[in-house]
């Protein structure tokens, strides 16, 4: 491998950053372009994640001698295009439910063509990453948990962007302009690492991993002032009986603004540092947020379910039905909400006509299935017909998903939104998704007209 006394691509020494792609002049696809500049990070992420899911099965789920040694071997992973490695530095718990579903993801995309067939699972086709000569600091934030630093190193960065496989999706939809930029690559960008900014945490669980979840709790709460956590005597893991009665528990602890009770329902291995963490803020959530409890009633009177086979062992639980009940004695007020599996209906009844005074009439009774509603809420706020993202997303057999630890079932956020993600794709096709991209643009052309006139 390469170290970088001078850029391999003989562009740019070692330390400096290329220039930068000259600033394309403002036009009227602005608006186009922020829309399929989302679509392309969108396949960019997607085909790093296909090239991790395709070489799962490879994973040795072995911990590094060291803290550095971890934070090694992702950047190792990373220079030599082995995803393997560089999943393999970070915690299983936290990494598998990601890996479960980004496979399936990308097939879905490609169908869909905003991927290619030319994803190489050995790397990333039109990307290149090396980092190198890296050194690192240490700080202990408890025994076995450690912030690892990069005080220096090299990164060189080059993309040729007419090698990344970015479907035709994307590239039907760009202005001409804008898609014969892609044909060349970006100027290569060298530069240091050295420094204090970036770090993450890594961890001691026979052997040493690095934690994304433990890194952004770190830094929200010592940056916050509170103390270290007492590792491993956080909250305590509660579970439901049944996938069908995790989610009700959780549903009923959401409704009655139970934080502690809530995380309790969340996977102790995947959600292990909010088990952690979360008992520094409890005192305090419970005398400001929790406080509201006692000024409102929220009951779930009834809820209906389903339940189907998802991933890894996983359960997709399906709110099919529910009915919620709530009152105010403070303002006095009290209604009810209710899902029938189409529509929501919603009763309110201002005993005292407290709600009034906020300057406008609201209804006592809204029905979502409401054809003036509906009407509303589509052409009759922006001129144009939305396509019909609701029936979309009710046609997908989407769900919380729900996993099984120590017999106990516990509710996945992560794996919920890779199933959710998954499953609402499916329901698409490329003249769906293309209908939705020339509403977006439609919308965002009308919105900055408004904004310039």
């Amino acid at each position: 491998m390469d170290t970088f006394d001078k850029d391999p691509f003989g562009n740019v020494e070692a330390g400096q950053v290329a220039a930068p792609i000259p600033e394309q002049p403002a036009g009227g696809d602005r608006t186009r372009k922020l829309v399929l500049g989302g679509l392309i990070v969108l396949a960019v992420i997607a085909i790093a994640a296909v090239a991790f899911a395709t070489m799962n099965a490879g994973r040795t789920n072995d911990g590094s001698e060291s803290p550095e040694a971890a934070m090694q071997k992702l950047f190792d992973g990373l220079s030599n295009e082995d995803m393997v490695a560089a999943v393999d530095a970070f915690l299983p718990g936290e990494a598998d439910p990601i890996i479960s579903y980004t496979g399936s993801i990308g097939t879905e995309l490609k169908r869909l063509d905003v991927l290619t067939d030319g994803i190489n699972p050995q790397g990333i086709s039109g990307l290149n990453m090396e980092f190198t000569d890296l050194e690192f600091r240490t700080e202990e934030i408890a025994p076995g948990f450690v912030r690892v630093f990069i005080t220096n190193g090299d990164a060189f960065i080059d993309i040729d962007q007419a090698e990344l496989p970015i479907g035709d999706l994307i590239l039907d939809n760009l202005p001409a302009q804008e898609r014969g930029a892609l044909d060349g690559d970006l100027p290569p960008d060298s530069e240091s690492m050295g420094g204090e900014d970036f770090y993450l945490v890594a961890v001691d669980d026979d052997g040493w991993y690095l934690s994304y979840w433990y890194t952004i709790m770190d830094a929200i709460f010592s940056q916050t002032g509170y103390d270290t956590p007492a590792f491993g005597n956080g909250l305590a893991a509660v579970g439901g009986d049944s996938p069908e009665a995790a989610v009700e528990d959780a549903f009923r602890e959401l409704l009655s603004l139970d934080l502690e009770g809530l995380i309790g329902m969340l996977p102790p291995t995947e959600m292990r540092a909010l088990y952690d963490y979360m008992p520094l803020v409890m005192d305090d959530y419970n005398e400001t947020v929790g406080a509201f409890g006692s000024f409102i009633t929220i009951d779930l009177t009834s809820l209906g379910t389903s339940v189907s086979d998802a991933a890894d062992g996983a359960k997709r639980v399906k709110i099919e039905t529910f009915d919620i009940a709530f009152s105010s004695f403070l303002m006095e007020i009290d209604g009810a909400i209710s899902f029938d599996g189409a529509c929501f209906d919603i009763s309110l009844n201002d005993q005292s006509g407290a709600l009034s005074q906020f300057g406008t009439d609201i209804p006592d009774h809204i029905n979502t299935c409401d054809p003036e509603l509906a009407d509303m809420l589509g052409s009759g706020m922006t001129g144009m017909d939305l396509p019909d993202f609701i029936g979309d997303i009710g046609a997908a057999d989407t769900g919380l998903l729900a996993v099984e630890e120590d017999g106990r079932w516990y509710l996945s956020p992560t794996e919920t939104l890779g199933d959710t993600m998954l499953q609402g794709l499916k329901v698409w096709d490329r003249e769906t998704l293309q209908q939705y991209i020339d509403w977006l643009i439609e919308v965002g052309g009308e919105a900055g007209s408004a904004a310039l006139f």
